[in-house]
């Protein structure tokens, strides 16, 4: 099975996208080998139309040895001319084997320019019409050989193969600056909200708004403030940043607010910096100098904290415990004091790059004041599928524009009378999605309580499936060990900045007195639903009402 980049096709098809070039891609998948990486300009938002930057390129293949064809597909109906195969569009005719010559030698010159004129990247074409039969395949002015039309479109994948090859002579250096090449012009990056597997990493397009400033902004030291909307690609742009940050020789620091998306973070990063938690950081710098501390009284002493951040006050930084970039991920989440402790651990006209939305302030913190930054705002949802972003505009007052043209599963809402009937209901809600195509890890149940707070928190299963979750233990790396489950639960707090195809919002009772404070909980907890959304609230709250209609 060939490697498909950027994101799972499998969501795609969920989320409503049944285009053509989607129906090749799971041919591709189902038919190559993992001989093959397979790069296709078909993406879940809107940032797919202005295509890639080699122009009009539908699947870029590269196999084992860093040989690539890209693979030019027209869908409908072609006209044979003496000029060569033509494709008719709304705003005229283009030239069928003009679009590949140019992409070939598009890809051709920014490689060397890039990589330098030796050694020549190998590159071969091929045009894939599955709805036309080319009669006069001579008069197209095209290679047969290169040209599978409908009379031979289900040979696909055995011509890929017979034109480009496995590669049995791998060098896996020249195939990573290749894929490393195409990954950047792309422009992916390693998807945070993925799991990482022993075998692979998946990748994701950087989301357009937020990565057209990043990559374009010049301004020496690099100071950047984004207040970004939920699903703009905040996360993603503190990825970029930081791998950016490595690729340069420098050494990043990256801290975020919420464990989980730590260690999220941690599995798609090369070595060379530093990803923590605001308060993994003190432990670490302490540990590092020789501080041990009763991490026991933490749950009951207030000052603990702050006890931890007068010793770091009084140390002297060691030179290996100095960045060059500072990244803050959930920065509506961060005190003022820590900004200031953290400055300590700065090298001289070193970078920052700060990333907040303050609709998503969940802790009433002040907003940080930051100074000699280039502010930037994003209210672009670049996340959200149509019929999801329309429910949140028309149920909670937050504005933002929405820019995934994917109409999703829309939002489903299911309520209940007694807080204990609540797991019933979510195990039929699972079962529900499992027969639409979900599979089990395409789901997570979230509560708008603490995560210890929930009729959830002590369920081992819902119905017949088994609850994964946070069991309080760590492993030797300090990751969090969770249960034995097959169904993610855990806490809207905690999965700030994560996302996942179908998400269950339980334990919806919003009260007047703060009702601020828990739209924006909502708000942060319907926005992580990249397909379907679904609700499960107090039937006897009125607040809830607005859900139904």
């Amino acid at each position: 099975m060939a490697y498909i980049t950027p994101s799972d096709i499998s969501q795609l098809a969920l989320a409503g996208n049944h285009a053509p070039e989607l129906e090749t891609l799971n041919f591709l998948k189902t038919n190559l080998s993992e001989a093959y990486t397979v790069y296709h300009s078909v993406h879940w938002s809107r940032s797919y139309q202005s295509g890639t930057s080699f122009g009009e390129i539908d699947f870029v293949v590269v196999n084992q040895a860093g040989q690539v064809l890209i693979i030019e597909q027209k869908n409908g109906r072609l006209d044979e001319t003496d000029q060569g195969l033509v494709k008719n569009y709304t705003d005229g005719a283009k030239n069928v084997g003009d679009q590949v010559r140019r992409s070939l030698e598009n890809i051709r010159e920014k490689f060397k320019y890039q990589n330098g004129p030796k050694p020549a990247l190998k590159l071969d074409y091929m045009i894939y019409c599955p709805d036309y039969s080319i009669k006069q395949i001579n008069a197209a002015t095209i290679d047969a050989d290169r040209v599978v039309d409908a009379g031979r479109a289900k040979l696909l994948g055995q011509v890929i193969d017979d034109l480009l090859g496995p590669g049995t002579d791998a060098d896996h250096d020249w195939a990573e600056t290749v894929e490393g090449f195409f990954r950047q012009s792309f422009n992916l990056v390693p998807n945070i909200h993925a799991h990482k597997t022993a075998h692979e990493k998946t990748f994701t397009r950087l989301s357009g708004g937020l990565g057209q400033v990043f990559d374009n902004l010049e301004m020496e030291p690099f100071r950047l403030k984004v207040r970004g909307t939920a699903g703009s690609g905040k996360s993603l742009i503190a990825h970029r940043a930081y791998q950016a940050a490595i690729d340069a020789g420098k050494k990043p620091l990256l801290v975020c607010f919420s464990r989980p998306l730590r260690e999220r973070f941690n599995s798609t990063v090369g070595p060379g910096g530093l990803v923590q938690t605001w308060n993994g950081f003190c432990d670490e710098f302490l540990k590092a100098q020789g501080y041990k501390f009763d991490y026991d009284r933490m749950h009951t002493d207030p000052n603990f904290w702050s006890e931890l951040t007068d010793h770091i006050i009084g140390e002297t930084v060691p030179e290996d415990w100095l960045f060059d970039v500072l990244i803050v991920d959930e920065g509506q989440d961060f005190e003022s004091g820590w900004v200031d402790v953290l400055k300590l651990f700065m090298k001289p006209d070193a970078g920052l790059i700060w990333l907040e939305d303050e609709n998503q302030n969940l802790y009433g913190k002040e907003p940080v004041e930051l100074d000699d930054v280039v502010g930037y705002r994003c209210a672009t949802n670049f996340r959200s599928p149509e019929t999801i972003a329309r429910f949140i505009q028309r149920t909670l007052p937050f504005e933002f524009e929405n820019s995934n043209d994917l109409p999703g599963l829309g939002v489903g809402v299911s309520g209940y009378n007694d807080v204990e009937d609540q797991p019933k209901i979510v195990a039929k809600v699972v079962g529900g999605l499992l027969k639409q195509g979900f599979e089990h890890a395409d789901i997570v149940v979230l509560t708008c309580h603490g995560v210890n707070n929930s009729v959830f928190s002590e369920l081992t299963k819902v119905g017949p499936y088994k609850l994964r979750k946070f069991g309080g233990e760590y492993d030797m790396f300090g990751n969090q060990i969770l249960t034995d489950g097959n169904l993610q639960f855990d806490s809207i707090y905690r999965f700030k900045g994560q996302q996942a195809p179908a998400v269950i919002l339980v334990d919806i009772d919003p009260s007047d007195d703060k009702l601020e404070r828990q739209e924006r909980l909502l708000f942060c907890g319907m926005s992580r639903a990249t397909v379907r959304l679904e609700l499960v609230v107090n039937g006897a709250n009125a607040y809830c009402e607005r859900f139904r209609h």
